[in-house]
């Protein structure tokens, strides 16, 4: 591997790793994914830092966590690293691909990057759903078998642009790249609501979908049961959002290989966090959800000219992404960051890498949630609720069910201390940093939030 290869990040938004073959799952949906780890190195035990994606990916692409310099709810500070800048300043081109309305340059995510494209599906709700029982009447068939006699189809409006048109614009730009570049890719389509546009046909396929949005929220924001068989029905959906996903990976992957970048290619592919399928009465990926459903993820990495299929058993961190990159790239890092390389672990030098806990956090209107995660235990600190932290035995527990705090004082003691050093890590970054206040949004951006299951 040369000193300066090509980084290609390809991110899933909200993709559980036990959905995926390569970790174990019963179904044949993510050839490509699989394939992927076959030839590289996949990780059992990467912890994402943020229960969310605003949460996920300042740790993802700055290596600082969500709640440093002003929180993330807000447009990145300025203040916070930039490895994407260092990356640039070495000769790195530099193309990032966002999907997402909350990785936009609204939120800042353009800092460092040569080209930054914002995918936006730009439709709109139709009529009926803005009018006074329009709803009712969207979740019938009767509705779309009537608009199918005029040619009309009144499918829910697209709320991120689709895996196809994503990587048709990355294939466009690889075609005019020169030069070692650095691209971040970021699907959505395995986030809610999931719904592919080809499964959208037929007037009953359309009216479930219409149901399909209306019940989640309802089910979500005020209790609405969702019975086993809905349950089904969603995962289904999301199978096959996947399938789809991993198809369109495989096309860019392909894509790449036409043009011999391959050779010369680190591959990185991971999830900003997982997705609840009701293990805690919730579905979707709610911010004080800290257990592993959210927050253990995929990880592979393939490196050029090196098939390895190794499989790393050890905790490592999404916080460390960026700094791995750098080493990889030959690229001195910026000050600030908090993580640290994971190349030790498939260089001979594992001992090297010792990061001693992963932390994840959520930090919302006026709480702050912290997970300190160890290979053996899992602790949750509530800063509403101080005195009742959670303490989970991921070896005889590993669906974390049972609070063990009152069996194992001196592990809780020393977890609580990582806390403690967390927050003062967090407090000297936020002396005269922004405050964290989020940006006017217009209305097409609200509601894509909204039924994204955001906001309510």
């Amino acid at each position: 591997m040369g000193n300066k290869p090509n980084v290609l990040l390809l991110t899933i938004d909200t993709l559980r790793a036990d959905i995926l073959g390569c970790y174990g799952y019963r179904k044949p949906i993510s050839p490509n994914i699989d394939r992927l780890a076959e030839g590289g190195i996949r990780f059992q035990q990467a912890i994402t830092g943020g229960s969310w994606t605003q949460a996920a990916f300042p740790v993802l692409l700055t290596s600082t966590y969500a709640s440093m310099y002003g929180g993330c709810l807000g447009p990145l500070a300025g203040q916070r690293p930039s490895p994407i800048s260092a990356l640039s300043a070495q000769g790195y081109t530099t193309g990032a691909f966002s999907t997402s309305p909350l990785l936009s340059r609204t939120y800042a995510y353009d800092r460092g990057f040569h080209h930054f494209v914002d995918l936006v599906p730009g439709e709109t709700d139709p009529f009926l759903r803005r009018i006074k029982g329009g709803q009712f009447l969207l979740r019938k068939p009767l509705t779309h078998q009537l608009a199918a006699v005029f040619n009309k189809q009144i499918r829910p409006a697209s709320l991120y642009v689709s895996a196809t048109e994503l990587t048709n614009e990355v294939c466009r730009w690889l075609d005019e790249v020169d030069g070692p570049f650095f691209a971040w890719v970021h699907y959505m389509d395995v986030h809610w609501p999931y719904h592919c546009e080809s499964q959208l046909k037929k007037p009953q396929e359309v009216a479930q979908a219409w149901h399909d949005l209306d019940h989640m929220h309802k089910a979500n924001w005020e209790g609405v049961p969702i019975t086993a068989a809905q349950r089904q029905h969603y995962i289904n959906l999301y199978e096959q959002a996947l399938q789809y996903t991993d198809a369109e990976i495989g096309r860019l992957l392909d894509y790449m290989d036409s043009l011999d970048l391959s050779g010369d290619t680190v591959v990185i592919l991971v999830s900003d966090h997982g997705e609840e399928f009701m293990e805690r009465r919730y579905w979707g990926h709610f911010e004080n959800n800290l257990h592993d459903e959210i927050l253990k993820v995929p990880l592979i990495i393939t490196l050029p000219r090196r098939a390895t299929g190794q499989v790393i058993e050890r905790q490592v961190r999404l916080l460390d992404i960026m700094p791995t990159v750098l080493d990889l790239c030959s690229c001195v890092p910026p000050e600030g960051l908090q993580g640290t390389s994971m190349r030790p672990l498939w260089s001979g030098e594992a001992g090297l890498y010792d990061p001693e806990v992963s932390i994840s956090e959520m930090q919302r209107g006026g709480q702050h949630m912290i997970a300190v995660r160890t290979e053996g235990f899992k602790y949750i600190w509530d800063n509403q609720r101080p005195d009742q932290p959670r303490l989970f035995n991921l070896q005889t527990d590993p669906h974390e069910r049972h609070n063990v705090f009152e069996d194992f004082p001196q592990e809780a003691a020393q977890l609580q201390a990582h806390v403690d050093e967390h927050r003062q890590r967090v407090d000297e970054s936020n002396i005269n940093a922004h405050d964290g206040v989020e940006p006017d949004l217009d209305e097409a951006i609200i509601r894509r939030l909204r039924d994204l299951g955001y906001v309510q």
